[in-house]
């Protein structure tokens, strides 16, 4: 069988490199790397930069203090692993080949780096379905292996037309649970502030965008784009995640591969047999989407 994805192991004691194809998938990759951190980027611009390389370098300076404290590594800083990582993704990425843009998968232990390059996979439509699920992370501020392990069973339930798992409360009562992530995704909701006049369209002014607290969640690097482009734009945002099915008007996820995908409908309850349809064109979640797809460049990084 041809072999699907190329891996770059670099040892820190030695500082070797070893390249070898693989026929494991990003997850299998994942789930075989022990114990110790992870980050997954996206190449842009047939390869030649990465989107939001020095938010994903950050990320591993701040979950290595968390998860990986006592690890071998004294010089923990974005100039670090940036300096490091560089040389090692470009090997890869030269080693990998072929066309389109590419996923990078980084695993960080105590005793080296494991880069995975393979084709990244963009959504399979433009809008997703997902469902709430009773759960919470114990330590989402950290991008630790251990939660790839966790969420292997909340992943089973991923199955058409469902695209992701969302984690709420409870979900018996999910009118009254606070939502928090998805198993690989920030999920957004959308609330009408304004009402308009029978004769005016709405526009993304009229909205506010409703979010998990910061401190209940992995704060992807998507996620921080689209608040701080709501900064800019003086978009609110609410950090109060009830969920309202009878009130949102539209949702999205996001994360690197998906950038910032409306979700179309919610299916709940304990077997998934219950849904609330959403508008997947929502005004504001249309212009957060076309925001983020107009900043790929602006924020990515030559290689």
């Amino acid at each position: 069988m041809q072999a699907t994805t190329v891996v770059v192991d670099y040892d820190y004691a030695s500082g070797k490199t070893n390249t070898h194809d693989s026929l494991q998938s990003a997850k299998e990759f994942m789930l075989c790397g022990g114990s110790g951190i992870y980050t997954a980027m996206r190449t842009v611009s047939n390869r030649r930069r990465v989107f939001l390389f020095e938010d994903h370098m950050q990320r591993i300076v701040d979950s290595y203090k968390m998860v990986l404290a006592d690890g071998l590594q004294s010089d923990n800083t974005v100039k670090h692993w940036s300096k490091l990582l560089r040389p090692l993704i470009r090997h890869g990425l030269s080693m990998y080949g072929g066309n389109g843009e590419n996923k990078i998968t980084v695993l960080v232990g105590k005793s080296g780096v494991q880069i995975q390059l393979a084709k990244l996979q963009e959504p399979a439509s433009a809008s997703c379905w997902v469902r709430f699920v009773g759960g919470k992370r114990e330590h989402p501020e950290a991008k630790d292996l251990q939660w790839v392990h966790e969420r292997e069973v909340l992943e089973r339930l991923i199955v058409p037309p469902i695209d992701e798992v969302v984690l709420v409360d409870s979900a018996e009562d999910v009118r009254g649970s606070r939502f928090y992530e998805g198993t690989s995704s920030n999920f957004f909701a959308v609330r009408r502030t304004r009402e308009q006049g029978q004769q005016q369209r709405p526009t993304f002014m009229d909205y506010e965008l409703v979010s998990a607290p910061l401190d209940s969640v992995l704060l992807g690097t998507v996620m921080k784009l689209v608040l701080q482009i709501c900064e800019t734009d003086g978009i609110p945002v609410r950090h109060q995640p009830l969920v309202e099915l009878g009130v949102w008007e539209g949702a999205f996820v996001s994360s690197t591969s998906r950038l910032v995908l409306p979700v179309e409908g919610i299916a709940f309850g304990d077997n998934g047999q219950m849904s609330q349809k959403l508008d997947a064109e929502s005004p504001l979640v249309m212009h957060l989407r076309e925001r983020v797809l107009h900043m790929v460049m602006e924020r990515s990084t030559e290689l």
